[in-house]
């Protein structure tokens, strides 16, 4: 009891210096906590809400720091931060760090960086064995706050009637799509596709393709897009990649489709097939008419 004491009044003192003026004395008490952090004398925050809530909102402070420094200190916390959270404080810090997301000051890379970070980091299923509790629990806190804001739209925790949240994965009418939202998407599957519902990989599959379909996405944006909907058709049913396949066919023999728009596709298959080979394989005779008229079209032969 008393080095838990010890360790608490520790971790107050340093956030208390995340006031400080003098940057370097920031950066250098978010170094400490960092490697209290890292030990184990802060396996205590586990059972503590009160405290980790605390900590927990000092680094979202942080991350607001004017210092480079700091604000990447700050994220280096967030990590060992996310292993010693109780489920009741992990969810708050999701859904302060989605709502950041949407900030009109801060660095929006910033806050996406540190949800990946905590992502990462959380307890994941192991492939060919049964999700640990641990797992499932991260799992939950990623599935009721995480997913639903990457959709979007959600409703704003403001609590005014009617207050709708982008989300963090839709087209900002200033910014454009976000490739660090659709980066926080593919480390959301890489972690935790195993547990994701159908329902789950639908609600994720549409407002990738709607990248994708996009005439005026960005090259870095698509790109990033098509990472992302590879990575979901793993964990897709079959009956789920049926139907996936069916629009993909539907979408190209449509008359009125663009150039870029079927570059886009085409695109799609190409990196589908080949991150799941076994799976998208048997589909490819419906698809691979498309792509040999757009080569043919396209005159590639020409050469």
């Amino acid at each position: 009891m008393g080095d838990r004491h010890v360790t608490q009044q520790s971790i107050f003192t340093l956030l208390g210096k995340l006031d400080d003026p003098d940057a370097d004395l920031r950066y250098m008490s978010l170094n400490d906590l960092f490697n209290i952090l890292n030990s184990p004398n802060s396996s205590f925050l586990s059972g503590d809400e009160r405290s980790a809530s605390k900590l927990a909102d000092g680094l979202l402070k942080a991350l607001d720091d004017q210092h480079g420094d700091v604000q990447n200190q700050a994220l280096k916390c967030l990590g060992p931060l996310a292993l010693r959270l109780p489920f009741n404080a992990l969810m708050p810090l999701l859904e302060k760090l989605t709502n950041l997301t949407s900030s009109q000051t801060l660095d929006t890379s910033v806050p996406n960086t540190a949800l990946r970070t905590i992502v990462d980091t959380l307890p994941r299923p192991q492939a060919g064995q049964p999700a640990t509790p641990s797992a499932v629990t991260a799992y939950n806190a990623v599935s009721k706050v995480l997913i639903p804001r990457l959709v979007g739209p959600t409703q704003s925790s403001s609590g005014r009637r009617g207050s709708v949240v982008r989300g963090m994965l839709e087209k900002d009418p200033s910014k454009g799509f976000s490739s660090d939202a659709i980066d926080v998407l593919i480390k959301v599957v890489t972690c935790f596709g195993p547990l994701l519902q159908e329902h789950e990989l639908v609600a994720l599959t549409e407002p990738v393709m709607a990248i994708i379909h996009n005439d005026t996405a960005g090259t870095v944006v698509t790109k990033r897009a098509l990472a992302g909907i590879s990575g979901l058709v793993l964990f897709y049913s079959d009956s789920q990649l049926n139907a996936f396949v069916k629009r993909l066919a539907d979408t190209l023999a449509s008359p009125d489709i663009s150039t870029v728009h079927r570059r886009h596709l085409i695109a799609a298959i190409g990196t589908i097939a080949r991150s799941a080979p076994a799976k998208f394989g048997p589909h490819l005779n419906s698809l691979v008419p498309f792509v040999f008229s757009a080569v043919g079209e396209e005159g590639v032969t020409a050469n």
